[in-house]
């Protein structure tokens, strides 16, 4: 510690930090690794560990272990993973239901806290609640909730041209990571296939991405505002999967062929995918991660690609019966103790098949589904292939469409647009409708925030800070609820 001003102001110089401490005892970051920072609104805790004064405004150095106004012990800031959300619904995958394997405690615990509160207000609509922030740009985002280079879990923003945001919580608003060499690159990737996984390094994570130009790992560099890349040349034809501390993703390599890529410490690793067609391997899902069975599936128009993990990996592709298609952005796959079952339609007939089988159900009208929960239109039904009574709840025209289920809580976060021509209409139309996002117990009336947007599937709903968000692709619109 050394004293640098006569107003009694010191300065100290902590594992590669220098904090200056002035007459109030008011400490501010000044320098990290010989760089100059203005640390006035930035989130110290993330970027270098820092740890919240007493007077909640100011922050004190990491390597103090006590508070030296109060002598109070001082909690190091740490990672919670139960605090991360990966997109498009939460942990990764393109299953849409959070359940106590997820282990996302603080997400179900937001969710449930703000039904209770917004419940118990005069004014229990949305809109009412909802404070509109600024998006770092106005479509094509996407949002996940990670430690990327940092100490704590925080907020970041990827735009489909492959522009990477921070959101900096204490100045509330966003900053640009700009790349070290080469740009993370486009993602054509649609809304609820865009996926991200994260791979542990050390202490830190990094990102895996599928991109236009291939398979890419970014490691982020908060205090320099830095990002780099390292990148498996070719075109990511799906979003990458991990299980069991791997990560794969399918990807067309230069030469035409497919194949899987698999990230590893010292590089990049190519599986052979038996059956591969990249003619009939598009619009694939986000994969749906199956640890029971140590597999990861990608669900397509034209079939499915299913990798199994074992003493040897085996990923291959497998068509759907002839003259079927899938329609992956209805929802995934619906999985109970029988099997995994996905909607097909063929020549007018829609049905269930159970992957792996011959084994078919068929039904009446399209659902939509979390891969546990179903509807059709407005009706919910815990298998698919139910049907309703019509005399006690007769089925309208009114589209759910469920975005994630929180199923040991009973929550919801959906829409709904009533009177609609039909499923395929609905999803085929581009101009705004009324859309009624919403917020349930389910059995409950739900809490409502009334906009009007065009394809309003295009939404990411997602949780951080204490607080749930909603992103509108469409407008650009970002809305926060805070608990």
């Amino acid at each position: 510690m050394d004293v640098v001003g006569d107003d009694r102001e010191y300065e100290w110089s902590l594992e590669g930090q220098r904090w200056l401490q002035d007459a109030h005892g008011r400490f501010a970051l000044t320098h990290v690794d010989g760089q100059a920072l203005d640390s006035s609104e930035l989130d110290l805790d993330f970027l270098v560990g820092a740890q919240r004064a007493p007077d909640g405004a100011s922050f004190l150095p990491a390597a103090f272990s006590h508070c030296p106004q109060t002598g109070k012990p001082l909690e190091p800031v740490r990672y919670d993973a139960q605090r991360r959300w990966l997109p498009p619904y939460g942990n990764g995958s393109g299953r849409r239901v959070v359940e106590n394997d997820c282990k996302l405690d603080s997400a179900e615990q937001i969710v449930a806290a703000l039904f209770t509160k917004l419940s118990a207000s005069p004014q229990s609509s949305l809109n009412d609640h909802a404070e509109l922030l600024t998006a770092p740009r106005k479509n094509g985002l996407n949002f996940l909730v990670a430690n990327l280079g940092g100490h704590r879990e925080a907020l970041f923003a990827l735009d489909r041209e492959g522009s990477l945001f921070l959101w900096q919580r204490q100045a509330k608003q966003w900053a640009t990571l700009r790349p070290e060499t080469t740009p993370i690159g486009r993602s054509s990737l649609p809304s609820w296939a865009w996926a991200v996984s994260l791979r542990e390094q050390g202490a830190q994570q990094r990102l895996i991405l599928a991109g236009d130009e291939g398979a890419s790992e970014i490691s982020v560099h908060p205090v320099t505002g830095r990002y780099r890349l390292e990148r498996c040349h070719g075109k990511a034809i799906g979003a990458p999967g991990d299980l069991d501390g791997q990560t794969f993703i399918p990807q067309q390599l230069p030469d035409g062929s497919v194949c899987l890529v698999e990230r590893h410490a010292d590089g990049w690793r190519q599986h052979p995918i038996a059956h591969a067609d990249a003619a009939l391997m598009s619009e694939l899902s986000a994969p749906l991660r199956l640890p029971s069975s140590r597999r990861l599936l990608w669900v397509g128009e034209h079939g499915y690609l299913s990798v199994k993990l074992g003493e040897t990996l085996d990923a291959q592709w497998l068509a759907w019966p002839v003259g079927a298609t899938a329609r992956p952005e209805y929802g995934p796959p619906f999985v109970d103790g029988y099997g995994i079952w996905q909607l097909l339609f063929s020549d007018g007939v829609q049905f269930y098949l159970r992957l792996d089988s011959d084994e078919r159900r068929e039904l009446r009208g399209t659902r939509l589904g979390t891969g546990h929960l179903n509807y059709k239109f407005n009706v919910r039904l815990d298998k698919p292939w139910d049907e309703n009574d019509e005399h006690v709840n007769p089925t309208t025209r009114d589209v759910i469409y469920p975005f994630v289920e929180f199923s040991d809580q009973r929550h919801l976060l959906s829409f709904i647009v009533r009177e609609t021509s039909g499923l395929q209409k609905f999803f085929d139309a581009s101009q705004p409708t009324d859309t009624h996002y919403r917020l349930e117990r389910i059995g409950e009336p739900p809490l409502e925030m009334l906009l009007k947007v065009s394809q309003p599937w295009n939404a990411q709903w997602f949780c951080y800070d204490n607080a749930l968000w909603l992103y509108i692709d469409s407008s650009g619109a970002l809305y926060r609820w805070n608990v």
